[in-house]
This record gives C-alpha cells, sequence and structure tokens, in this order.
C-alpha cells in the first residue's frame, strides 16, 4: 500500500567524478515544504507517502534546485542485509547508550561492531540517550543528532566495505547482490553504476 510508505531518512549524495570526491546532503524528514504538483504544504516526508518517489524528487527539485539523476530506496531489511555482509559497523560509542524507541541497547563505552540489528536501531535513533556520570541526558538535537550519526555511520560503512571488497575482490559484487535484492532503484541505475561508485 503506497500509503503506507514513509521516508525515514532522505538523503542526496553528489559525487564529481573528475575529483573522485562524494558529499553527502541530508534532509530532516520534518522539514516544512511546498510539495510539488500542487499537493499543498507538509513535512518533506509526506511526498513519498502521497506520490513515492516521483514527488520527492520533483518537491527536492521545485524547493532546493536539486537536480535528482538516480534514485535508491532502501528498505529496513535491506539496511540490515547490507550491515550484515560487512560483518558489521565498528562504531565509536564515548557513552553507554539507549533509545527506547528503537530498541538501542549499547550498555558499554568504546568502539563497538553494531550488528545489524543494533546498526538499524542507532541509525533511526531519534531520542538518543548517554549516560554521563549516572543519569542519561538526552540528545535534544533529536533528528539533527541523528543525521550526524547516520553521515557518520555510513562513512564508516562505506570504508569498511571499500576496505573489505579491496582484499577479497567479490565482496563488493556480493554487496552488490544483497543490495540489489532488497531495495528499488530507477530504471536506468545499473549494477555496474553501483559497482563504479563504490
Amino acid at each position: 500500500d503506497p500509503t503506507d510508505l514513509r521516508s525515514d531518512t532522505i538523503m542526496i549524495l553528489r559525487t564529481d567524478p573528475a575529483s573522485g570526491r562524494a558529499a553527502l546532503l541530508s534532509l530532516p524528514r520534518d522539514l516544512y515544504v511546498t510539495l510539488a504538483g500542487g499537493m499543498g504544504q507538509g513535512r518533506i516526508n509526506l511526498a513519498m507517502q502521497r506520490g513515492g518517489a516521483p514527488l520527492l524528487i520533483r518537491t527536492i527539485a521545485e524547493n532546493f534546485g536539486i537536480e535528482i539523476n538516480h534514485y535508491v530506496q532502501v528498505d529496513f531489511a535491506s539496511f540490515r542485509g547490507l550491515v550484515e555482509a560487512i560483518d558489521g559497523v565498528p562504531v565509536p560509542i564515548p557513552y553507554p547508550a539507549r533509545d527506547d524507541e528503537t530498541g538501542l541497547d549499547l550498555p558499554e563505552a568504546g568502539c563497538q561492531t553494531l550488528d545489524p540489528v543494533q546498526a538499524l536501531a542507532y541509525v533511526r535513533s531519534r531520542h538518543y540517550e548517554e549516560q554521563i556520570d549516572g543519569r542519561w541526558v538526552e540528545d535534544l538535537r533529536s533528528d539533527i543528532g541523528r543525521i550526524a550519526r547516520q553521515q557518520d555511520f555510513i562513512r564508516r560503512a562505506l570504508g569498511r566495505a571499500i576496505d573489505r571488497g579491496a582484499r577479497n575482490p567479490g565482496t563488493l559484487d556480493q554487496l552488490i547482490d544483497v543490495g540489489l535484492s532488497g531495495i528499488t532503484v530507477d530504471s536506468e541505475l545499473t549494477a555496474d553504476d553501483l559497482f563504479d561508485l563504490g
């Protein structure tokens, strides 16, 4: 049912082939915008619910002047599968952390390799709490704090995937196979494109 779709996270990846650099821009899901197609105003994640990827892409273009060339939609199961394919993602956790809403429970500080379930709970956390000096303190940045954690996590996950791929040539192919089995891409984005991007 398309009306059940929600954009939990919206990110725009820009690559510059000449310099070999990539930049990631996150749009808070509660960002208030004018929806494309005369759909009125509302939070940007309503675009996905009301018109799928095409409406979200048009809304981004009309509000921010950003042309979107390709589209990738990753569901929660696919995200967990990608984390599993690289044997988890090491993330520094400065203090014990939790979020009762996502099920995040990291009782110890230090570098921890997040498994697929922990990783999803970590990147989805909007009510992230840290235990500092014996007290649980919530990150009051909410979605902005979540965006910072997501971007850091993605950099670490990509680094781990590339590192694993450099040591084992079949790993990147495996990651693409795992990804393509559970993600939605636009009709012009190919597995070779994803391989080149990786």
